[in-house]
Protein backbone atom coordinates (compact mmCIF):
# COMPACT_ATOMS: atom_id res chain seq x y z
CA UNK A 1 0.00 0.00 0.00
CA UNK A 2 2.80 2.40 0.89
CA UNK A 3 4.40 1.93 -2.53
CA UNK A 4 1.27 3.24 -4.24
CA UNK A 5 2.15 6.74 -3.04
CA UNK A 6 4.54 6.94 -6.00
CA UNK A 7 2.20 5.50 -8.64
CA UNK A 8 0.63 8.68 -9.97
CA UNK A 9 2.49 11.47 -11.71
CA UNK A 10 1.91 15.08 -10.59
CA UNK A 11 -1.28 16.53 -12.11
CA UNK A 12 -2.18 13.18 -13.66
CA UNK A 13 -5.90 12.91 -14.31
CA UNK A 14 -6.29 9.53 -12.62
CA UNK A 15 -8.08 8.76 -9.39
CA UNK A 16 -6.69 6.09 -7.10
CA UNK A 17 -8.69 4.39 -4.36
CA UNK A 18 -7.80 1.52 -2.05
CA UNK A 19 -10.46 -0.66 -0.48
CA UNK A 20 -10.03 -2.67 2.70
CA UNK A 21 -12.29 -5.01 4.63
CA UNK A 22 -11.24 -3.22 7.82
CA UNK A 23 -13.66 -0.80 9.50
CA UNK A 24 -12.92 2.93 9.01
CA UNK A 25 -11.09 3.38 12.32
CA UNK A 26 -8.70 0.52 11.50
CA UNK A 27 -8.13 1.86 7.98
CA UNK A 28 -7.35 5.30 9.42
CA UNK A 29 -4.88 3.76 11.88
CA UNK A 30 -3.26 1.78 9.06
CA UNK A 31 -2.89 4.91 6.93
CA UNK A 32 -1.31 6.73 9.89
CA UNK A 33 1.12 3.85 10.39
CA UNK A 34 2.18 4.06 6.75
CA UNK A 35 2.65 7.83 7.03
CA UNK A 36 4.90 7.37 10.05
CA UNK A 37 7.66 5.97 7.81
CA UNK A 38 8.69 9.52 6.97
CA UNK A 39 7.90 9.16 3.25
CA UNK A 40 4.59 11.02 3.47
CA UNK A 41 0.95 10.15 3.93
CA UNK A 42 -1.14 8.13 1.54
CA UNK A 43 -2.16 10.46 -1.27
CA UNK A 44 -5.36 8.56 -2.03
CA UNK A 45 -8.43 7.49 -0.03
CA UNK A 46 -8.39 4.20 1.84
CA UNK A 47 -12.02 3.13 1.78
CA UNK A 48 -13.62 0.59 4.10
CA UNK A 49 -15.73 -2.35 2.98
CA UNK A 50 -16.31 -4.33 6.21
CA UNK A 51 -19.51 -5.86 4.80
CA UNK A 52 -17.60 -7.07 1.70
CA UNK A 53 -20.02 -5.49 -0.78
CA UNK A 54 -17.39 -4.31 -3.25
CA UNK A 55 -15.11 -7.26 -2.63
CA UNK A 56 -17.92 -9.70 -3.30
CA UNK A 57 -19.16 -7.72 -6.33
CA UNK A 58 -15.74 -8.26 -7.92
CA UNK A 59 -15.51 -11.90 -6.76
CA UNK A 60 -12.41 -11.26 -4.66
CA UNK A 61 -13.29 -12.99 -1.38
CA UNK A 62 -10.64 -15.66 -0.80
CA UNK A 63 -12.46 -18.99 -0.20
CA UNK A 64 -9.38 -20.43 1.53
CA UNK A 65 -10.49 -18.65 4.71
CA UNK A 66 -14.11 -19.83 4.76
CA UNK A 67 -15.17 -20.79 8.27
CA UNK A 68 -12.19 -19.04 9.85
CA UNK A 69 -12.06 -15.88 11.93
CA UNK A 70 -10.42 -13.98 9.08
CA UNK A 71 -12.94 -15.11 6.45
CA UNK A 72 -13.48 -12.25 4.07
CA UNK A 73 -9.86 -11.49 3.29
CA UNK A 74 -9.87 -10.66 -0.40
CA UNK A 75 -7.39 -11.56 -3.06
CA UNK A 76 -5.19 -8.50 -3.68
CA UNK A 77 -6.33 -6.87 -6.89
CA UNK A 78 -5.95 -3.77 -8.98
CA UNK A 79 -8.52 -2.65 -11.50
CA UNK A 80 -8.18 0.16 -14.00
CA UNK A 81 -11.62 1.49 -14.78
CA UNK A 82 -12.22 3.98 -17.56
CA UNK A 83 -14.48 7.03 -17.43
CA UNK A 84 -17.39 4.94 -18.69
CA UNK A 85 -17.04 2.52 -15.76
CA UNK A 86 -15.58 -0.29 -17.85
CA UNK A 87 -12.77 -2.42 -16.42
CA UNK A 88 -9.96 -2.03 -18.96
CA UNK A 89 -7.17 -3.79 -17.05
CA UNK A 90 -7.03 -6.04 -14.00
CA UNK A 91 -4.43 -7.90 -11.98
CA UNK A 92 -5.52 -10.31 -9.26
CA UNK A 93 -3.09 -12.18 -7.04
CA UNK A 94 -4.00 -15.54 -5.49
CA UNK A 95 -1.79 -15.07 -2.41
CA UNK A 96 -2.97 -12.31 -0.06
CA UNK A 97 0.65 -11.56 0.87
CA UNK A 98 1.51 -10.65 -2.71
CA UNK A 99 0.48 -7.41 -4.33
CA UNK A 100 0.43 -6.27 -7.93
CA UNK A 101 3.68 -4.37 -8.54
CA UNK A 102 3.60 -0.59 -8.89
CA UNK A 103 5.73 -0.82 -12.07
CA UNK A 104 3.22 -3.20 -13.62
CA UNK A 105 0.30 -0.91 -12.75
CA UNK A 106 2.21 2.11 -14.07
CA UNK A 107 2.91 0.30 -17.36
CA UNK A 108 -0.81 -0.51 -17.73
CA UNK A 109 -1.71 3.14 -17.08
CA UNK A 110 0.82 4.29 -19.68
CA UNK A 111 -0.70 2.01 -22.33
CA UNK A 112 -4.19 3.33 -21.66
CA UNK A 113 -3.30 6.97 -22.26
Amino acid sequence: MAALRTLLKPNEKVKLYAISVDPPEMSKSFAEKIASDGKGPLNFPLLSDPEHKIIDAYGLRDPAYEGQKVYGIPHPAVYLIDKKGKVVWAKIESNYRERPAVDEIRAALNVLK
